[in-house]
């Protein structure tokens, strides 16, 4: 392994933790009783614990590490409307009345997302810079422009097409065929928002804490026992908001719901002028190959931060590092000699159908499966959760009606990784990009 690519203080361990340090969130005793325990505190949680908190309910959240340490503080910093499938699979899954509201959804949770952001003036760097999908062939270009004028004749949504001439304007590298612009997206520190959104819910008083594992949920008399390291919480209502983290306390969604790597770097400090060269616009960059390389510049101006798949399972990160390096210095070969300062990687969770689920089953309220889009839709589906557990019509998903289906002959233990390895290796190198 080539260790020169690293800082020689170089940190395993997210960028987003230098100006967010997780806290540990143990200050607390878990109480006998609560009118709403949530297990999990990332962006979900906490919305959710915010809204029931105001609305005056006993709220706990209870977080199996340090608060917020998971996919909340570890994802690119990258916001848009709400999920991975188009219109046109949606109306073939659906039908087209559906497909319409579940887009809706996803515009409507980004809103919610950047009021929310702005109504409580959490301070998570968020600008509206918009965001740039490259298209790595032809064919993704002419794809891109039937759903960009899809979305905004029939949703009015600000898109624009961008065309391979101009798209070193985005990005400068030849790699993209032209791409599209959406430019109600943005970017935001994600560590920032959950710190904002954890001191919020605290001074409403809901009570979190961190390094408090849940093991287990019985019915009782009265709700639910929620057990934690060896004691028993009663609570009337429960919301499972453990996303890509959920465990076997939980079995019947762990069941549908598959934990994938997300693997990230952040390089040295480059200097502004340089970033501007290499990304002239400051768009968040997102590209449609099967690599799925996604790239930014970070708040602070001076550096790159760069994640895709180094893998389908679990690998070390450094020896992620090594591989997200690659594919950046394949896009940008001027970068090769920069340094890594950080690398690391957080848990995605895919949904079989690659959206977002929002319900109520066997009496438990739930909100996951953000299949890699969850920093608007996350907030967003922990409020609605809320709203449902308060008894609102507001609470109500176009999510609600989609089937939340188990994964074949899965409990939770995602044997076919492997198999899935092979395939995108086979995808890799028919793009050219293994």
């Amino acid at each position: 392994m080539d260790e020169s690519i690293f800082t020689t203080e170089a940190r395993f361990e997210p960028w987003w933790w230098e100006a967010a340090p997780r806290p540990a969130g143990d200050a607390f005793q878990v109480p006998k009783s609560a009118d709403v325990a949530i297990v999990g505190g990332g962006f979900t949680g906490l919305s959710a614990a915010l809204e029931l908190a105001r609305a005056g309910r006993k709220v706990v959240v209870l977080e199996a590490g340090d608060l917020g340490q998971g996919a909340s503080s570890r994802n690119g910093g990258m916001i848009g409307s709400g999920h991975r499938v188009g219109f046109g699979v949606l109306c073939k899954r659906y039908g087209e009345t559906t497909a319409e509201a579940i887009i809706k959804e996803g515009l409507a949770s980004l809103e919610f997302t950047v009021d929310l952001i702005r109504g409580e003036q959490i301070q998570c760097h968020f600008l509206r810079s918009g965001r740039f999908r490259g298209a790595w062939r032809p064919a993704h270009y002419e794809a891109f422009g039937r759903e960009v004028d899809l979305l905004r004749s029939r949703f009015g949504v600000e898109a624009d097409m961008v065309s391979q001439s101009d798209a070193w304007k985005e990005a400068a590298t030849d790699a993209y065929h032209g791409g599209c612009i959406y430019h109600a997206h943005g970017g935001l520190h994600p560590g920032l928002l959950h710190q904002g959104l954890l001191d919020r819910a605290i001074a409403s008083g809901a009570i979190v804490i961190g390094n408090q594992a849940v093991s287990g949920l019985s019915r009782g008399d009265q709700g639910f026992h929620v057990r934690v390291n060896g004691k028993s919480l009663a609570a009337r209502e429960v919301i499972v908001a453990t996303n890509g983290y959920t465990g076997p306390a939980t079995p019947i969604y762990r069941r549908r719901l598959v934990p994938v790597p997300s693997y990230v770097i952040a390089t040295e400090d480059l200097g502004a002028t340089r970033i501007r060269d290499l990304i002239p616009n400051g768009r968040m960059i997102v590209e449609s190959r099967a690599r799925h390389c996604y790239y930014r510049t970070a708040p602070d101006g001076q550096r790159i931060l760069f994640g895709g798949r180094a893998a389908v399972s679990v690998i070390d990160t450094k020896t992620s590092a090594q591989r997200l390096y690659k594919l950046m210095t394949d896009l940008f070969p001027n970068l090769k000699g920069v340094k890594i300062s950080h690398s690391w990687s957080g848990f995605v969770a895919m949904s079989r159908d690659h959206l977002p689920h929002v319900g109520l089953r066997d009496g438990v309220h739930y909100a996951l499966g953000y299949s890699g889009s969850g920093v608007a839709m996350a907030p967003y589906l922990g409020w609605k959760a809320a709203r449902k557990v308060l008894g609102k019509a507001d609470g109500d998903s176009p999510f609600d009606g989609t089937p939340f289906r188990a994964v074949p002959f899965y409990n939770g233990k995602p044997w076919f990784l492997p198999l899935v390895e092979r395939y995108y290796r086979f995808l890799d190198r028919r793009e050219g990009s293994a």
